[in-house]
Formats: structure tokens, C-alpha cells, sequence
């Protein structure tokens, strides 16, 4: 049981972190997120902020299934994109109602870092479950490749076998 673990400080709490972190981290931060796959489709309105990521970063490389510089590139990546746009959006709403975007980031950064400071516990839960949704996905492809070179065969889609709907399967 995930609450009898040997994890310091493990509660409720921490424990709903670590897998809401880890769900995340497998469905909206994948290492596909390289290509136009069903985790870059989830983003819907906001795909596009992966566009310059899916440019720089080569599928399968050891920059985008990294068990750790992976998930935090990602993480930086999507921080640093959202930081532009929501400064960019407070520079337009300057126009209409005067307020000041570069102080309005500054405060808000404050309150974050404030926040992240006083959770450390939390934090490393959230770090943690992030790194393994990402290590879980790096790892099915590494074993996948593996067994494809040792004879196994991939279907997709309806080809036949076992392969039904979109998904993947060895035989």
C-alpha cells in the first residue's frame, strides 16, 4: 500500500501529488510531445506552444526520453513559453486599462516562489512523481525498440493480429 511506504512524509496529501504529478507527467508533458501524438493533441488550443519544442528537440533522442533532463527541459520549456504569454497578455491589457506587466510578473513570481519554498516536501513529491511518468514512458519505448530488434513484431492500427484502434501491441 502506496501509504505504507518508506517515502518521508507520506500522506494523503503527498500521495494524491506524486500520482497527479505522475499522471500529468504521461499525459500532457510525454516525451512524445516531439511529434504530433495523442499527448500534443490533448493541448488542443494550446498546441501550438509546442511547435518551436517539436522543432529543436529529434524524436527519441537522449534530450527528449532522458529520465531527468527530459521532464525538466520540458518543464523549463513550458514555464518559460507561458511566462512570454502571460507577459505578452498583460502588455495588451496595458493598452486598454494602465497597469504595469513587468511588476505584475515580479509580484506574481514572488508569491510562487514564496509558495514553493514554504512546500519543499510537496514539491519533491510533484518532482518525483513527474520523473517517473516520464521514466515509465522512456522506458516502454527502450524495451519496445529492444523487442522489436529481438523479433517481435509491432501492429498498428487494424493490420491484423491483435492490433485494434490506434494502440500498439506486441506479439
Amino acid at each position: 500500500m502506496v501509504l505504507d511506504s518508506t517515502l518521508p512524509d507520506i500522506n494523503p496529501t503527498n500521495a494524491m501529488v506524486l500520482l497527479g504529478a505522475y499522471l500529468v507527467s504521461g499525459l500532457l508533458f510525454s516525451p512524445d510531445l516531439d511529434l504530433k501524438s495523442a499527448p500534443y493533441k490533448r493541448w488542443r488550443a494550446l498546441r501550438f506552444v509546442w511547435k518551436p519544442y517539436q522543432h529543436f528537440v529529434p524524436h527519441r533522442s537522449w534530450i527528449s526520453h532522458s529520465v531527468l533532463f527530459g521532464p525538466v527541459l520540458r518543464v523549463i520549456y513550458f514555464t518559460f513559453v507561458m511566462s512570454l504569454l502571460t507577459f505578452l497578455v498583460l502588455a495588451c491589457i496595458n493598452a486598454l486599462v494602465p497597469i504595469d506587466p513587468t511588476t505584475t510578473m515580479l509580484n506574481v513570481a514572488t508569491q510562487i516562489r514564496g509558495w514553493l519554498e514554504a512546500h519543499p516536501v510537496v514539491i519533491a513529491y510533484a518532482a518525483n512523481g513527474f520523473m517517473r511518468g516520464g521514466g515509465a514512458h522512456s522506458l516502454a519505448d527502450h524495451v519496445g525498440s529492444w523487442r522489436e530488434g529481438k523479433g517481435g513484431r509491432c501492429v498498428r492500427g487494424e493490420r491484423g493480429g491483435v492490433g485494434v484502434g490506434r494502440g500498439v501491441w506486441w506479439v
